[in-house]
């Protein structure tokens, strides 16, 4: 059994990672209307989370939910994508949301550092002292809000993003993905009923975890966005 504070904060990212995941595919099944399995799956999925017992446990459901959500977007893609790589990608989807994440990674960690928390603690992934794990559970809650839609969005509407002979993008398609991402963090959306920027968001979200961390809240809550 893990420790109360870890279980809580670990659960709580998860679920946000995963409810964004059910969110996006619902609202890309309204225009494609072949996503129905892939919504009933995560969905189903998802109500287990909340007795899950260990950190094993719910990267187990972790896993299952981001096999379902992938399924769904390689559904709706114009470009060819079989399977989400994280490492040594050289197709275009994989490269694009690698890109995007990276870019989303540098502002999630600098909102981290200045809420005065470690970087090298975490409650979802293994801790290492060389890498700064909590950018790794922090970052999960954003990216299918701030990242994914954004890059699926472009390749659909066939924005120019290539490859080179090198099998990397382009300089102007980094170019072009940090551009978008950057507009999208600098966006407003409706949270907590209010018009917030993203990147506001973020940082708001890395100071409630600090308020949890030190004992000064119980309750971590996610960042849900509105699709």
């Amino acid at each position: 059994m893990i420790k109360l504070t870890q279980k809580g904060l670990a659960k709580a990212f998860i679920q946000g990672k995963a409810k964004n995941q059910l969110n996006y595919i619902k609202y890309l099944n309204k225009y494609h209307q072949f996503l129905e399995q892939q919504v009933k799956t995560i969905a189903h999925t998802l109500v287990k989370i909340k007795n899950a017992t260990s950190v094993d446990e719910l990267m187990g459901y972790e896993g299952s939910i981001s096999a379902s959500y992938w399924n769904g977007v390689r559904l709706v893609l114009k470009v060819p994508f079989e399977k989400r790589i994280t490492r040594g990608a050289r197709d275009i989807v994989n490269s694009s949301l690698n890109y995007g994440y990276a870019f989303l990674y540098g502002k999630v960690q600098h909102s981290l550092v200045y809420a005065g928390l470690n970087l090298n603690i975490s409650f979802l992934h293994a801790l290492d002292g060389n890498k700064p794990t909590l950018t790794f559970d922090m970052i999960e809650e954003f990216r299918t809000f701030m990242v994914d839609r954004v890059i699926i969005s472009m390749l659909n509407k066939e924005e120019p993003i290539k490859l080179g002979s090198d099998g990397l993008l382009t300089k102007a398609s980094r170019q072009l993905i940090a551009k978008n991402i950057k507009e999208k963090l600098g966006s407003y959306t409706m949270w907590k009923k209010e018009s917030r920027k993203c990147e506001n968001i973020i940082q708001t979200q890395s100071y409630n975890l600090a308020k949890v961390v030190n004992g000064e809240e119980k309750k971590y809550k996610p960042f849900i966005g509105k699709f």
